[in-house]
């Protein structure tokens, strides 16, 4: 079976699973970190807690909110202190959807490569994807690669 971890800085984590429970229906297998609040400041024993606390034999796939920022640079230190351990940044909620929605009998791995790459999990600047088309000598319309 697959874990989760979401973690981040102050409330996203749980911000972005209470969206995930409305989206999907709550699920056990996902457990959040947000720190630095309600005193919540030791980030090396929680994310230590979090990864023990996963079962063995079981996949376990963290998801942070930053690149280069303290709670993924945490869980990057202790990435390799157990197997089958996967680490995503800039998490968002299309990418998070589609992990836990991906086949179970997958490889994690492989899964995750795959998702990272999809263009739909992908950041969009809507301004561009409904910019008009290019003026032509029949008629002004939308891109039609919206």
């Amino acid at each position: 079976m697959r874990q989760f971890i979401i973690a981040s800085h102050a409330h996203f984590a749980s911000g972005i699973n209470e969206s995930i429970s409305m989206l999907s229906g709550e699920r056990d297998n996902i457990r959040v970190l947000p720190m630095y609040v309600d005193g919540n400041n030791d980030l090396q024993t929680a994310a230590r807690e979090l990864i023990d606390a996963t079962p063995e034999g079981d996949d376990l796939v963290i998801c942070t909110d930053l690149f280069g920022g303290s709670v993924n640079n945490e869980f990057s230190i202790q990435l390799f202190s157990r197997p089958n351990t996967y680490l995503v940044t800039n998490m968002n909620l299309p990418l998070l959807i589609q992990l836990l929605f991906a086949d179970e009998g997958r490889d994690t791995a492989e899964v995750i490569r795959e998702i990272c790459a999809a263009e739909d999990t992908r950041v969009k600047f809507v301004n561009d994807l409904l910019a008009p088309a290019e003026s032509s000598d029949e008629e002004e319309g939308f891109d039609e690669d919206f």
